[in-house]
């Protein structure tokens, strides 16, 4: 289904402000409200919005299936390694950067990309669904 030229050029005009928004929660989260899970709902958001207004089939060729799939598990493992070098230091999950806010702020970007790659990917699952019917 495909909405008209007002919500579609409304969405290609959020959109970007809705990506840059999210990626200021994920990287500022450590230091003020925010973090990777609210950042990777509004990325997600940016990109669920694209596929109302414009249609499934034109975003999935410039954004596939494949991909969402891949960020999502890729920052899974990342997840995991981040733990596991914490182990390495002490304790899982241990602080082991001495910069600010130490591992929150590359914890907080995978779990931004995490769940925005999730959320997409659910989203594309229900699509696929309901194209079925």
């Amino acid at each position: 289904m495909k909405m008209s030229t007002v919500v579609r050029t409304t969405t290609k005009m959020v959109s970007p402000f809705l990506v840059t928004y999210a990626a200021y929660l994920m990287l500022y989260g450590h230091m003020s409200p925010g973090g990777g899970f609210q950042g990777g709902v509004i990325l997600a958001v940016a990109v669920i919005l694209l596929i109302t207004s414009h249609g499934y089939a034109k975003v999935r060729r410039k954004f596939h299936f494949n991909w969402a799939s891949l960020i999502e598990s890729s920052a899974g493992v990342l997840l995991v390694l981040l733990g596991l070098t914490g182990v390495a230091f002490g304790a899982f999950y241990a602080n082991f950067l001495p910069t600010e806010g130490g591992i929150i702020l590359p914890f907080n970007v995978i779990v931004g990309l995490e769940v925005g790659a999730a959320f997409t990917f659910v989203f594309y699952i229900l699509l696929r669904w309901v194209e079925s019917d």
